[in-house]
Order: C-alpha cells, then sequence, then structure tokens
C-alpha cells in the first residue's frame, strides 16, 4: 500500500499536467479565418433561427389559405334517449347515430384565391427577409472580425513602442552613469515608458472587448474561448501594397443594389400580397357557392327515425355585414398604399447607404495610402532621431517626437486599413451582393 499511493499520485499530477486527449485538444488555441467565423454565426446566431421561423409561419398560413380549395371531411357520433309522443309500438328509445359530411368550395368571387396570393407573397417575403438577414449578419460578422484584427496589430504597435522606450531607457542610464547625459534623460524615459504601458494595457482591452462583440454575433464562444483570427495578411509595411480593389463606379453598384437587395424584393413581395388583400376583402360583396353532402345513420328501434342521406348546393350571400367588408376593403388599401410608401422610402435610403459607403470606401483606401507614406517617413525619422542621441546631437525631446509619431502613423495605418476592409464588406452589403456566400438553408 505504501508504495502504490506514492504511485497513484504520480498518476494524478501527469495526467492534471498533460490533460485527457479531449481537454488537450480544447486547450489547444483554435485558428479561424473568414469563412470559418461566417459558418459559425450561420449556425448559432439566433436571429438567422428567427428569421427561419418566420418563414416556416409563412408556409402554415399559405397552407391554411390553400385548404379552402380543398374538400372539407368530419365524422361524427352520439347517443341519446329520445321519446316521441303516441308512437306504437315504442315511442322511447336510446338512439344511437353516426354521421359524415362534406362539403366543397365552389367558387368565392377571389376570396380563398386572393387569401392564396396573399399568403404566397408573405412567404416570398419572409425568405427574402431570411436572406437579406443572413447577409446583415455577414456583414456584422466581418465588421467585427476585422475589428478584433486591428486591435491585435494595436497592441503589436505599442509593444514595438514599449520596448523602444526600454531601450531609451536603459541607454539613458548607461549615459548618466558615464557623466554624458543629465538625470532628467531618466526621468523622462521612465516617464514616457509608463505611458507606453498604459496604452498597451488599454489596446489588451479593448481586445477583449472586440473579441466579446464578435462571440455576441457568432452566438458562441469558440473552442471555449481559446481560438485567434488569421487573415493571412502580411507585415505592417506590406498591408497598403495587399489592399483589395474596389468598384470605381458608384451608379453600377446602385443598379445592382436595386436589382439584388433581398430586402427591395421582400417589399415587393408584401405589396403583391396586399394586391391579394384587397381582392380577398372585395370578395366580401359577393355570394359564395359551396356543394355539401351528408349521411346519417341511427341504431333506433323507433320506427320514425331511419338512415337518410343529403346531397345539394348552397349558396350563401351576406346582404349586410354592418360595414365589415367595406371596411376589409378600406383597411387593405391603406396597407398596399402604406407598403408601397415603404418601397420609394427604401429605395431613398438604399441610395443613400450604397453612396455613402462607397464614398467611405474611396476614404479609407486612399487613406491606407497616405498613412502608409507618413510610417515609412516616420520609421526613417525614427532611426535619424535615434543615431542623433546616440551620437550626442539631440536631446530626449526630439527622440520622444520621433517615437511618438512612429507609433501614431503605425497605429493610423493599421486603422485606416481595417477601415478600409469593413467599408467593402459595408459596400457589399448595401449592395446585397456578397461574393462567395452560401446562404444556410431553410430546414
Amino acid at each position: 500500500m505504501s508504495k502504490i499511493l506514492p504511485l497513484f499520485f504520480c498518476l494524478t499530477l501527469c495526467l492534471s499536467g498533460f490533460g485527457l486527449p479531449h481537454e488537450q485538444a480544447l486547450a489547444q488555441e483554435l485558428k479561424l479565418d473568414l469563412e470559418t467565423v461566417i459558418q459559425i454565426a450561420q449556425k448559432n446566431n439566433p436571429q438567422i433561427e428567427i428569421a427561419a421561423q418566420q418563414v416556416h409561419q409563412g408556409r402554415g398560413l399559405l397552407t391554411q389559405a390553400q385548404s379552402g380549395y380543398l374538400p372539407h371531411l368530419s365524422i361524427g357520433a352520439g347517443v341519446g334517449r329520445q321519446y316521441i309522443d303516441n308512437l306504437k309500438p315504442d315511442d322511447e328509445d336510446t338512439v344511437a347515430t353516426a354521421s359524415i359530411n362534406a362539403s366543397q368550395l365552389i367558387y368565392d368571387f377571389g376570396n380563398t384565391g386572393g387569401a392564396i396570393a396573399a399568403g404566397r407573397s408573405n412567404l416570398e417575403a419572409t425568405t427574402e427577409n431570411f436572406e437579406q438577414v443572413q447577409k446583415d449578419i455577414v456583414f456584422a460578422v466581418k465588421k467585427d472580425f476585422y475589428a478584433v484584427l486591428a486591435r491585435e496589430r494595436l497592441i503589436d504597435v505599442e509593444k514595438e513602442a514599449v520596448a523602444n522606450y526600454k531601450h531609451q531607457l536603459y541607454r539613458a542610464r548607461k549615459y548618466f552613469a558615464a557623466g554624458i547625459r543629465t538625470k532628467i534623460d531618466i526621468t523622462n524615459a521612465n516617464l514616457n515608458l509608463s505611458d507606453a504601458r498604459l496604452a498597451l494595457l488599454q489596446a489588451r482591452s479593448n481586445l477583449k472587448i472586440a473579441r466579446v462583440r464578435l462571440e455576441q454575433v457568432l452566438g458562441s464562444k469558440p473552442n471555449r474561448g481559446s481560438y485567434k483570427l488569421v487573415n493571412n495578411e502580411g507585415a505592417l509595411p506590406e498591408l497598403a501594397a495587399s489592399k483589395p480593389p474596389m468598384s470605381d463606379s458608384v451608379e453600377l453598384l446602385l443598379e445592382t443594389a436595386f436589382s439584388s437587395r433581398s430586402d427591395m424584393k421582400a417589399v415587393d413581395s408584401l405589396i403583391k400580397a396586399a394586391e391579394a388583400e384587397i381582392r380577398r376583402a372585395k370578395s366580401g360583396y359577393f355570394p359564395a357557392l359551396n356543394a355539401q353532402a351528408s349521411y346519417d345513420e341511427y341504431d333506433t328501434d323507433l320506427s320514425s327515425i331511419s338512415d337518410q342521406w343529403f346531397f345539394g348546393v348552397n349558396l350563401t350571400w351576406e346582404i349586410f355585414s354592418g360595414f365589415q367588408t367595406q371596411g376589409e376593403t378600406v383597411a387593405a388599401r391603406a396597407r398596399f398604399d402604406e407598403i408601397s410608401a415603404v418601397l420609394k422610402e427604401l429605395e431613398l435610403a438604399i441610395t443613400q447607404e450604397v453612396t455613402d459607403s462607397w464614398l467611405r470606401g474611396v476614404e479609407y483606401r486612399d487613406s491606407v495610402d497616405i498613412a502608409d507614406e507618413t510610417m515609412q517617413l516616420a520609421a526613417e525619422n525614427f532611426i535619424l532621431a535615434d543615431k542623433r542621441y546616440k551620437a550626442g546631437l539631440n536631446d530626449m525631446i526630439e527622440y520622444n517626437d520621433a517615437q511618438l509619431s512612429l507609433t501614431r502613423s503605425q497605429s493610423n495605418l493599421v486603422t485606416a486599413y481595417y477601415d478600409y476592409l469593413t467599408a467593402l464588406a459595408r459596400i457589399e452589403n448595401s449592395v446585397g451582393v456578397i461574393p462567395g456566400l452560401t446562404t444556410k438553408e431553410i430546414k
């Protein structure tokens, strides 16, 4: 027993240190590219599920409307005690009855047809809305995906600044010990290092916030939060040269948007549904023609009750309904006019959205080039300031200004580059065409 216990504790420590294969897989950092992140969002984002269930509701309502053209069949059974005065030989008996009834609509002047047309158009609208929701989710994923990548890049920028200030502090102390520089250089270097560490702390906090926002859009935390986003981008000096192109024709984008936007198609379908609702409401002014058939079977000793069947055609015409039909027609027309106005408003909104996103894209595209040029100049200026300080030709202020300009220019390039990628994603979403997007199918 004394040998088994130490062996057991040793095995326990080994397992806790190395973990089981499944736990080890979870602990390993997962690499996620943009396509994979979009697939995760399509699977887990609740807004997509909500839109999918709205499509199912539309299908159910269409099936209800279509049932008006199909025969309705019902059966019934009952039992009761019945008495008939002065009936011979028996005037009282327990009566059991079974019946079957069938009815078929022949014509109702557009009531059922209008309901079916409205249901079909509403289903088309919910389906287009489902597509639009997916496109909106893709844009939200891209925006937050690029935000996380930008925050990671900004952390690298701040880390470089901290490293430079640490080196400068080390050098200031050496120069002070050698009597070359005064103590104010040490104090100044310490101050700048503290500011850089604070900026690094803030950058790391901003990254955590960006990851939380991304996970909210994804609807889950991939690999329990142990993941890293990858986008196959080069080093900071290579960003400007690797930026993707954008369209130079806003007119072409607008033309594509009006023909491709799912929300435009959804509103068009709603207009068709409103027109069908007008036809359905007007049908209340006209009769409805139905065929009916029934068969009743009785189990009784009473001679006056016998089996019977019936077949006939029934015409129903409601002469006055308390202005119900008139009210439904007015409401349906108002609904049609409302959705028509919504379509015009949407067209104006799309025009503004596409134009604004394109102008922002042009701005950020040019900003990337300017920021890249500024960063190259700042890097060259920093190298010169560092050499001049090392040779004793300048003071700490010139070095600090050069370092600050370098950090600022690097941050500006990172921000402009990922703002440009976000602007491209916004253009795609505003136009309604997202290259390579495979939308989720409704189950």
